[in-house]
């Protein structure tokens, strides 16, 4: 299993300290303003070290006065937390993309209690790190109190590091019952949105181990959607998109086999996808 140095990054992006509230406040509403004045090659995210879990705590319980909305991940063994300050193009792009999937959901004629919304809902891994994507939803007859079985999580810039993190943090503390990762992320200067899917697979089997290793993120598609050129175009691992260049396979979704002819895998046309993106960078 990752340690949660590993999941944190600690060594990629090491931690500054914490040293109060204000100060924390002052970085989140310097940071945000900086986002929102389009200076994207800023770094979206601040780690701090040695935050107490009563420090966390009052964090949490007060962060309507950081001056931004902002998504907390916080390991307590190694006292270090993770605040992502979102942008307008990163809550674009996972809010509507969300919009998006529900529409077609709704077309399947699958009931509301299938597919519910969690947003950004805390959830608590075994080594009581605990952690907030962006958009998530779950089955609640199946799952009614339990994880997500769809998570996506976003990000701009320098993210993808982040975002691959946020990925194996997912899959490692819900032991695989998270089921599909979708991750997003925006290029404001480039225009460029690059998707990446994911689902999970575990280690390999040994002999103190035969049902195999820790449940960890496995590749499935990486879509790169370009508004930069004329036309716009979507290219998938690599080469130009076919009609339907991302599918979410509903059993991921779910958690259970589809009912034809109504059901089946949550399927973006070209046109759907450019639509989206367009939006993204207005």
């Amino acid at each position: 299993m990752l340690s949660s140095s590993e999941l944190a990054l600690t060594s990629l992006y090491p931690p500054t300290d914490f040293t109060s509230f204000q100060a924390l406040k002052d970085a989140v509403t310097a940071k945000a303003t900086s986002l929102r004045r389009g200076e994207h090659h800023q770094y979206q995210y601040i780690s701090l070290k040695h935050v107490a879990r009563r420090d966390f705590e009052r964090i949490e319980a007060n962060r309507q006065e950081l001056g931004s909305v902002v998504r907390l991940t916080y390991f307590p063994d190694i006292q270090n937390l993770i605040i992502k300050v979102p942008t307008r193009e990163h809550e674009i792009a996972h809010t509507n993309i969300g919009q998006f999937i529900t529409r077609k959901v709704d077309r399947m004629n699958i009931p509301f209690v299938e597919f519910v919304a969690l947003g950004a809902t805390k959830y608590t891994g075994p080594t009581s790190s605990s952690k907030e994507c962006d958009s998530s939803w779950t089955n609640t007859l199946l799952r009614p109190r339990g994880w997500p079985y769809m998570v996506i999580e976003a990000g701009v810039s320098e993210s993808m590091p982040r975002l691959w993190a946020d990925a194996a943090w997912w899959f490692v503390n819900s032991n695989g019952a998270v089921r599909l990762v979708l991750l997003i992320k925006i290029d404001v200067q480039r225009k460029m949105i690059t998707m990446e899917k994911y689902d999970r697979t575990r280690g390999p089997t040994t002999r103190s181990n035969p049902q195999g290793g820790p449940w960890r993120p496995r590749k499935l598609t990486t879509v790169t959607i370009n508004q930069q050129v004329n036309p716009a175009n979507i290219q998938v691992d690599g080469r130009n998109a076919t009609s339907r260049p991302l599918t979410l396979e509903f059993e991921l979704v779910f958690g259970r086999p589809p009912n034809p002819p109504l059901e089946s895998d949550i399927t973006f046309t070209n046109t759907e996808l450019l639509e989206w993106s367009r939006v993204v960078f207005l």
